[in-house]
């Protein structure tokens, strides 16, 4: 599957359409998933097709196991996704809304495949703007997410919610004590963690080879990969976690919010990753409010 995407890429079909082809014939991410075009572009960036051994996140050398595709193909890859004019007009990785990049996530409830209850969406919100140009965040139905397509939710009274709140937790003694302790052994010990980072990469490369040799099954493989990822996960955020509360400005909510007015959008975002993990936004009860319906929303607390 792999050799048939790159090559149908590399001869110019769109990510798109190759996504929508994937979906299509129900052919999933190897976490049985379905394919989006962040994740099918993840895949085919990855060195290790080209049979390259990579160490937080630079290759180093050449691995043990059989290649999926050549180093040319793998380098003609990344030429192609990387070219700029795969970039959409006026791109621009700077953010412009606080809580995008997976702050918020849709809580339209959806039936259970054994229809004896509901569970959320779960999908991330985007950011799109009303017919009016009025900021909002809504749930897509298509790509990237194919969510439900069913949740929107005005940008401006929710952003003002939220950083009251985050202010407030973060100004609170009790808040940052705690933090403090969860972060102090990464903030003394971050060639711990780096070292701790490596080891989880030789046991992904060990379980490759284990596999090639035919040594595990495929299930094992994967068990082992999504624990490792949600490892790598938790590590690299304990690393910047305390990073965040290094940099912290000021400890009153007076000083909090005097310095919240003048921040950058990215270091706010950074004072917010500090105690928020996400809020799911439910369907809205009333048709036709104008202002902010908190009970819509379910705020997660780190």
């Amino acid at each position: 599957m792999i050799r048939e995407v790159v090559k149908r890429v590399l001869s110019g079909e769109s990510m798109r359409s190759t996504v929508a082809d994937l979906r299509t014939r129900e052919i999933t991410t190897s976490a049985a998933r379905p394919w989006t075009q962040q994740s099918l572009s993840r895949l085919l960036r990855n060195p290790r097709l080209a049979g390259l051994k990579t160490y937080l996140g630079d290759v180093v050398g050449k691995g043990n196991w059989p290649p999926i595709i050549d180093e040319d193909t793998h380098r003609k890859l990344l030429e192609l996704l990387d070219a700029p004019e795969r970039k959409q007009p006026f791109a621009t990785n700077v953010r412009k809304y606080l809580l995008s990049g997976g702050f918020l996530v849709c809580g339209y409830p959806l039936p259970d495949e054994s229809g004896a209850g509901t569970h959320i969406d779960g999908k991330p919100l985007y950011t799109q703007p009303s017919n009016s140009g009025k900021r909002g965040y809504v749930c897509r139905s298509g790509s990237p997410s194919y969510g439900c397509g069913r949740i929107r939710i005005a940008a401006e009274s929710l952003e003002e919610e939220v950083a009251a709140r985050a202010l407030a937790r973060l100004a609170s003694p009790k808040v940052r004590a705690r933090l403090e302790r969860a972060v102090g052994s990464a903030i003394n010990g971050e060639e711990t963690m780096t070292e701790v980072l490596g080891a989880i990469e030789d046991r992904l490369e060990e379980a490759g080879q284990a596999y090639a040799k035919r040594e595990i099954s495929l299930v094992t493989l994967k068990a082992i990969e999504i624990e490792a990822h949600r490892e790598q996960k938790q590590v690299r955020e304990r690393l910047a976690q305390a990073a965040r509360l290094q940099s912290l400005p000021a400890t009153t909510p007076e000083a909090l919010a005097e310095w919240w007015v003048d921040a950058p959008l990215e270091r706010r975002r950074e004072l917010l990753a500090l105690v928020l993990d996400r809020i799911i936004v439910k369907p809205a009860t009333r048709a036709g409010v104008v202002h902010l319906d908190v009970d819509r929303l379910e705020f997660v607390w780190k």
